[in-house]
């Protein structure tokens, strides 16, 4: 047992003899309210963590930061033997101390430790990442059955032979069934065929002479460890689920298993087995589970988000062949956009899809059909879009010649309106239906803004639409909302960029929608700073990781997930690389101010 927390960053790094080091220096000091613990004037010779109480950090009468339970300061300050601010006691405060020496012995001796407090974004979510490594363990040691994919039972009576079991198993498209047969209850699976054959058993053998009675079984509320631990000590490859002693379930070895290495694929799989839409609602249900469990995982949030692009890509495909006639699916495109478009939406926030249809074609229940559309995908729990970017908007729905002339408008007549739907259209990807419809739609913007200096600006100056919420001192801008001050993550920090980059791919005329993408290639091509690029996806990629965290934790609380954080509650790793994140969007909006000559408009 330690008295130092070693829970927490940067300290949850170090090795057992880093620990020991740190063990036997640390001390535990109390301060009083509006105690100065730094200051200016005054050399700096230890580092501190909270274990009770606020400290805050003051730039002359100015509160730039509040420090709460284990968060540290101010390593800066250590290495360079000052500091420019003021740190003072706004709550009654215990505090660990560590002395100068042992800190920056540990900067040198570990470098993740070390990133913590120095490297570059960049450099810090390299080192960061090596902290992952024990969520994966964590959740398989307290995930439940109730969690994995358990199959619903397919009972046979024991009087059902064995052709009837085959021919139940092949179109049910299951691996086992239950048999029940005086009171009892049995397991006949496909493995058993094995028997069967080796045996020369006749295929109308009643299943009560064939089948296994003494079931082997977890619990739904059983650890999904402890069902992996049974099927390995009997060798089995399925075990039946029970709930209160009765069976309910069937828990497969395979999808045990792809809960934890591959969960998505089972997604995927279920999709493409689904012959209704209430069988689809229970897939698309679970894609929010799987975020979660991928985010405790270490996954980072622009591959978990292009890989919920796929995964909403398969149910949207299978929801609207289920529900649009097959003459209307051949002869239009389904095409998600904005977020979902460019595959950097991970939770489910609004919808944003459009129905582009082949010039001639009438569908004489169109409007039924996109309106069942859009209804489905809200009870699957898609919302309805805030600015109705919808199939079953006629403003979203149209002929390819009706949408070429929008897009017309949309250039030449501009207002905020049309400049974002704008925006909005050139992030579209395929769904479902003729690709070369929407092939032909983004030809036809590029072929009428082609040297078009004058729109470029105008479309790139809404970055400016929104200061960035980082001041003097790097200190974080809030606003007052419901007795907190928030900080609204897409206005502040993920619009510039993505709106930025989105400008520069469409002046260049770049196929890529997803934004990392186009960083990459307007690096490739020298469109845009190599190193400018590199950070700017850097940021992105955090400030995604960011609303992720967030919208997690209020869907977990029964909260609809927002844009809004408050730092004030962030570690003080995140909220060092938040301050990061936003000096890094700054420097890009000077850089894309300066490219598309906004400052000059």
């Amino acid at each position: 047992m330690t008295r130092f927390d070693f829970q927490h960053p940067p300290f949850d790094v170090l090795t057992a003899g880093e620990r020991e080091t740190v063990e036997a220096a640390a001390d535990i000091v109390f301060h009083g309210n509006d105690e100065v613990l730094l200051a200016p004037a005054q050399p700096v010779e230890c580092l501190y963590m909270v274990i009770k109480g606020i400290v805050r950090e003051m730039a002359g009468e100015e509160v730039l930061a509040l420090y709460r339970e284990h968060d540290t300061f101010d390593a800066r300050a250590l290495v360079a033997g000052q500091t420019q601010h003021r740190f003072e006691v706004d709550e009654e405060a215990l505090l660990y101390s560590l002395p100068k020496e042992v800190v920056l012995h540990l900067i040198e001796s570990n470098p993740v430790f070390g990133a913590f407090f120095f490297q570059s974004i960049s450099e810090k979510f390299s080192a960061m990442a090596q902290r992952s490594g024990n969520s994966e363990l964590q959740t398989l040691m307290t995930a439940t059955v109730s969690e994995a994919c358990v199959k619903t039972p397919v009972f046979l009576p024991g009087t059902a032979t064995v052709m009837d079991a085959a021919v139940t198993m092949k179109q049910q498209r299951t691996k086992s069934v239950l048999v029940e047969c005086e009171g009892k209850t049995g397991i006949f699976t496909a493995s058993n065929f094995r028997d069967i054959i080796l045996t020369a058993t006749p295929a109308h053998t009643p299943l009560s002479e064939v089948a296994h009675f003494e079931l082997i079984t977890s619990d739904i509320n059983d650890y999904l460890f402890n069902a992996l631990l049974t099927m390995t000590r009997h060798s089995i490859q399925r075990v039946v689920v029970t709930e209160h002693g009765k069976p309910t379930g069937v828990l497969e070895q395979i999808d045990l298993l792809s809960y934890f290495s591959n969960h998505s694929h089972l997604i995927a799989q279920q999709i493409e087995l689904a012959t209704s839409l209430p069988a689809l609602k229970e897939v698309a249900l679970q894609i929010d589970r799987l975020v979660a469990v991928l985010t405790s995982h270490g996954i980072k949030a622009p591959q978990l988000a292009r890989l919920v692009q796929t995964l909403n890509t398969h149910l949207f495909t299978r929801a609207w062949r289920l529900i649009a006639p097959a003459d209307l699916v051949e002869n239009s495109c389904l095409v998600v956009m904005g977020s979902e478009g460019r595959g950097e939406q991970i939770i489910k926030t609004d919808q944003d899809n459009a129905l582009i249809i082949r010039d001639g074609f009438v569908c004489p229940m169109l409007e039924q059909v996109v309106n069942t559309f859009s209804a489905t995908l809200i009870e699957f729990g898609y919302p309805v879009c805030p600015g109705n970017i919808m199939v079953n908007n006629p403003l979203w729905c149209k002929s390819l010649a009706d949408f070429r002339s929008q897009i017309y408008n949309w250039m030449y007549l501009p207002d905020t309106d049309s400049q974002m739907n704008l925006a909005i259209f050139v992030d579209a990807e395929v769904v479902t239906g003729d690709a070369s419809l929407l092939a032909d739609a983004k030809r036809y913007v590029a072929s009428i803004m082609q040297d078009d200096a004058s729109f470029f600006m105008r479309f790139a100056r809404t970055i400016d639409q929104f200061d960035t919420p980082l001041g003097l001192f790097s200190q974080l801008r809030t606003k007052a909302l419901e007795g907190e001050k928030l900080l609204d993550l897409k206005k502040g920090g993920i619009f510039p960029i993505v709106h930025g980059v989105r400008a520069l791919a469409l002046e260049n005329n770049l196929p890529q929608s997803n934004t990392f993408e186009r960083l990459v290639a307007l690096a490739d091509k020298e469109l845009l700073e190599s190193q400018l690029a590199h950070d700017a996806a850097e940021a992105l990629g955090f400030l995604l990781h960011m609303r992720l965290k967030a919208g997690l934790d209020a869907l977990a609380h029964g909260r609809k997930p927002n844009n809004l954080i408050a730092p004030d509650k962030l570690s003080t790793l995140d909220r060092d690389l938040l301050k990061d994140a936003l000096a890094v969007v700054k420097r890009f909006k000077v850089a894309m101010r300066h490219h598309f000559k906004i400052s000059g408009f």
